[in-house]
């Protein structure tokens, strides 16, 4: 989100997430180089972590030492942050209903075709479903405990839209363009109505979609769209003219407010939707969808300095020591010992 460049970077990663996979420690890299209480964390086990994230993240992508650097903080953050606070359940006795369980491992279970596939997928990470469950159990207890101790933010209220607004209204860039993410289904030389049709039935129904919130327009463009870069891209068109894609685009288009989609229409390209992310032309109504994103970021913002800070304040009653500064990060809980 470029809206007036004020969008901050995290301050801290999103710690005490759950893991499901269990990385295999790496030969010869078994020592330890963090101790939380009486647990130890191995070097092979941060860096087989490590090199599964930034391979996740990467997506083939050569990835440079510094952001190699930072994916191994967040690892060794989350590590840490999930010893600490499976220690302070236990210390609190915190239960969780067996019901709770079983509930979001079924929910679990069904992102795969069959169990077999599920069973399979434990199996090729080295636990077992007993095992399986007993993390989702201290997932749970971390959900628990923090949502007590530091609670998710609410939403912005449309008077803090409001106030955000008046204050950073002057920053605003004033000119024709704008930026989205379109579907296009091209068209072909002796299409037959019903063809036609059927493509309109598609894109209504894709719209639709996005408008109950079951899919993101990048997702579905990557997946449908006839456009080129669509699968690299989502689908995403960055600070053009909406005069620049034809007539019929820009009158299409013309009275879209920002996160609003378009009805399908039709074009010399073919017949496509178009979801309208930015818009500079100065009015409130088209930055409010902007702001709010901008306001969120900044309350989750917030949300992880106080967990940070919560799990300093664990670290010093449960003891986490450092012993390796190459897997010490430079804002580690509880600081290096």
């Amino acid at each position: 989100m470029r809206f007036f460049n004020l969008v901050k970077k995290s301050l801290i990663p999103v710690m005490v997430c759950a893991t499901f996979g269990s990385a295999q420690l790496m030969n010869g890299k078994n020592f330890d180089v963090i101790q939380v209480g009486k647990t130890g964390i191995s070097q092979g086990h941060v860096d087989s972590l490590t090199e599964a994230l930034a391979k996740a993240q990467a997506r083939g992508r050569q990835i440079p030492p510094e952001a190699m650097k930072q994916v191994r903080w967040a690892v060794i953050d989350n590590l840490v942050g999930q010893e600490l606070i499976k220690l302070e359940a236990k210390a609190l006795s915190i239960k969780v209903p067996k019901n709770r369980i079983d509930s979001v491992a079924k929910l679990f279970k069904a992102q795969y075709p069959s169990i077999d596939a599920f069973n399979k997928e434990l199996k090729k990470s080295g636990i077992t479903e007993a095992q399986f469950n007993q993390r989702i159990e201290q997932q749970l207890q971390s959900d628990i405990i923090l949502e007590k101790k530091v609670p998710y933010p609410t939403d912005p209220t449309d008077k803090q839209i409001s106030a955000y607004w008046e204050l950073n209204k002057s920053k605003v860039p004033l000119n024709d363009t704008i930026s989205g993410a379109r579907i296009l289904l091209k068209s072909k030389k002796g299409e037959s109505k019903k063809a036609i049709e059927d493509k309109k039935e598609l894109l209504k129904g894709l719209a639709a979609q996005v408008r109950l919130g079951k899919a993101s327009f990048a997702t579905l463009a990557a997946q449908y769209s006839d456009d080129a870069d669509a699968r690299k891209t989502g689908g995403v068109m960055n600070k053009f003219l909406a005069k620049s894609k034809g007539a019929d685009f820009a009158k299409a288009i013309s009275k879209l407010t920002v996160g609003e989609i378009s009805d399908v229409f039709s074009t010399s390209e073919g017949l496509q939707i178009f979801m309208l992310t930015e818009k500079n032309d100065g009015k409130f109504e088209n930055y409010k969808v902007q702001i709010e994103y901008i306001l969120r970021v900044q309350a989750e913002q917030e949300r992880q300095l106080k967990i940070k800070q919560y799990l300093d304040e664990l670290a010093k009653k449960y003891k986490v020591k450092y012993l390796n500064k190459d897997y010490t990060p430079e804002s580690a809980i509880g600081g290096a010992k």
